[in-house]
């Protein structure tokens, strides 16, 4: 098991959601600043609690998360390789956004 603990901003508003068993849970997409190796996307979902605290949040909030991950990859429309990962929420943080310089 890989655990991770990534921090960046949200794009898009999470999504809260209903399993076909009924269990609610929410997902998003959070972006995260690679620097020199460029933007890493992380697909998150998160229940209970978790789930509960994502849901209230916006697009742009900078969060911290931590959870247990797993690396994905795949080929963007110009096959060119990508890399990414997905995280199951443990934690939760919400961070104040940088001074713009």
């Amino acid at each position: 098991m890989i655990r991770a603990l990534v921090s960046g901003t949200l794009h898009g508003d999470p999504q809260a959601r209903t399993s076909q068993n009924g269990k609610p849970f929410t997902t998003g997409k959070l972006k995260a600043d690679a620097s020199e190796n460029g933007i890493v996307w992380v697909s998150l979902i998160g229940f209970q609690e978790t789930g509960e605290r994502l849901a209230t949040l916006k697009a742009g909030q900078a969060i911290s998360i931590s959870g247990r991950a797993k690396l994905t990859a795949w080929l963007n429309k110009q096959g060119e390789a990508q890399a990414g990962l997905d995280v199951m929420i443990e934690e939760l943080a919400t961070l104040r956004p940088r001074p713009q310089a």
